[in-house]
């Protein structure tokens, strides 16, 4: 009976001895980290910029951006034989950079490809201290997390399940005019949807984005891409307030579109947007450039204003804005709306 007691306590020792640690990183603090007799120090080693924790502008999160030649040093008084990190790339302008360890041998998760592809990395080996170093100039990684001795981690990824117009309530009655306003989440250039007062709206490309001190919320679709929105009743029309790029142009596949544009500046109004005539479930913007829209306003019975009846609300950072209408070019200033003549239209 003592023996099988003596044999349970060494196993108890063993399970102790190679318990999971883990080390996760949101702050400068995390840069150092001590835990089970096991040190995690991130360092600028040979390179030239110190690694950050910083905060993610759109989704406000905490994040630890590494860059080449920085090191991930690991050491323990207990022979490190697994350890597994976490990385995800640190910038959509930045590519992911490759890694080395100083010993052992290291797996490569293979490159992220998003700030939410998490990639898992890992390492085996038999050494009380390996260096882990980013190797490859211009490059960046996001470190997550790292488990030492712990069981393989599994990253699944999270699909996401866009509502369709078959989540629509046929039985829906809409205001005249029923309201579109951004949804409250935050969303950075990938394929959305949502549902806003029975309205379906999906864009194959842009982001969402909630109001800061120094802009409103918006929803907006990228350059090169399309946006819908879906009711269960023909639509009359819609007017769009937002925020335009330069240049701005789109096209609808149903109804008649007005639009600001200016070919040097960036604009603003309210309405920005206005689709006449819908006369359908669905309609579809396909946009070669960028808009933002703040919120929309759908119309059943009745057309919206026309654009150039309601511009005065409008804000410009040039005093004479231009308006494209069915091919036709017209010359916005002081409320008033003229032809490229310099005739106005009443």
């Amino acid at each position: 009976m003592k023996k099988l007691y003596t044999i349970f306590l060494l196993v108890c020792f063993a399970l102790s001895v190679y318990a999971e640690t883990e080390f996760t990183f949101t702050s400068s603090v995390d840069l150092n980290q001590e835990k089970d007799g096991i040190t995690v120090t991130i360092a600028k080693g040979n390179g030239q910029t110190a690694p950050s924790a910083t905060v993610d502008y759109q989704t406000q999160t905490p994040e630890m951006r590494l860059y080449v030649g920085n090191t991930i040093t690991v050491s323990s008084s207990q022979t490190l034989t697994n350890i597994q990190m976490v990385f995800s790339m640190a910038s959509s302008a930045k590519a992911y950079t490759e890694l080395s360890a100083s010993t052992g041998t290291l797996v490569s998760g293979g490159a992220s490809t998003d700030k939410t592809d998490l990639k898992v990395d890992s390492w085996t080996g038999s050494a009380t201290q390996v260096v882990f170093t980013l190797t490859e100039p211009g490059k960046q990684r996001q470190i997550k997390r790292i488990l030492v001795d712990g069981e393989p981690i599994d990253i699944q990824p999270v699909e996401d399940i866009l509502p369709t117009a078959q989540d629509l309530d046929p039985n829906y009655v809409y205001a005249e005019p029923t309201t579109v306003a951004p949804k409250d989440t935050t969303l950075w250039k990938k394929e959305f949807a949502f549902i806003d007062n029975n309205i379906l709206v999906h864009c194959d490309m842009g982001s969402i984005n909630p109001a800061t001190d120094t802009t409103f919320a918006y929803f907006n679709c990228n350059a090169e891409h399309t946006i819908t929105f879906t009711a269960t009743q023909p639509m009359k029309g819609v007017s769009i307030d937002g925020y335009v790029r330069k240049a701005f142009n789109a096209t609808c596949d149903h109804g008649t579109l007005q639009f600001l544009t200016d070919p040097d500046f960036e604009m603003e109004g309210w309405p920005a947007l206005v689709i006449l005539d819908i006369n359908n479930t669905s309609v579809t913007l396909t946009c070669p450039k960028q808009f933002r829209c703040y919120g929309a306003q759908f119309y059943f019975q009745e057309n919206p204003d026309p654009l150039f009846e309601g511009i005065e609300q409008t804000q410009s950072t040039t005093p004479a804005a231009k308006m494209l209408q069915n091919g036709q070019l017209y010359i916005i200033k002081n409320g008033r709306v003229y032809t490229t003549s310099g005739a106005e239209v009443k």
